[in-house]
């Protein structure tokens, strides 16, 4: 039996989850709206942060193949990695949400949507990543890289599969507890 809170709380939810989704690809525009004194200044940042950790790459006397030059690209490509799996995770867990509201809970179904809804998260976000690209072209200093688009793609991958992960640890732990139910009654 549905609660008469049930659609007050998928609305809730699908308020909060288009929310997030919005923020963050606003926030994917507002740091791609920078120029690249800001750009390199937040990534100095964390380079700092590192090379701080590991001082022989400050002043380029490492004998590890992991320079300054390398970090700095590192670190470049993991904020795109990051950004666009949170943006993939929240893709999917909007689509999910959508999904699961426009089917009365079938759980079968819903399970055979799973490969379609995370397919299209990645298309989603990877589409958003060329606009992003696109867009810095536009962006004194900055330029559209290809190569970006890949490692948002890989990172909005990363991020629907952590939450398909979720999805499976919840279930088995779900099952888990009924089994234990079941054999104490």
């Amino acid at each position: 039996m549905i609660s008469k809170n049930t659609p007050k709380i998928h609305s809730k939810t699908a308020t909060i989850l288009l929310a997030l989704l919005i923020f963050q690809m606003l926030f994917i525009f507002a740091m791609s709206s920078f120029g690249p004194d800001s750009s390199n200044a937040q990534s100095n940042f964390f380079v700092n942060l590192i090379s701080g950790l590991v001082p022989d790459l400050k002043t380029g006397t490492s004998t590890s193949a992991f320079d300054l030059k390398a970090l700095i690209f590192f670190v470049r490509k993991t904020a795109h990695f990051t950004e666009y799996a949170i943006l993939g995770l929240l893709f999917y867990l909007n689509l999910k949400h959508h999904s699961n509201k426009k089917q009365s809970l079938n759980h079968h179904s819903s399970q055979k949507q799973s490969p379609k809804l995370f397919a299209l998260a990645i298309l989603f976000s990877a589409l958003y990543a060329c606009t992003d690209e696109f867009h810095q072209l536009f962006v004194p200093g900055r330029t559209g890289q290809p190569f970006d688009v890949l490692v948002d793609t890989l990172g909005a991958t990363f991020g629907c599969l952590v939450v398909l992960a979720v999805q499976k640890i919840r279930t088995q732990l779900a099952l888990r507890r009924s089994k234990q139910k079941s054999k104490t009654s």
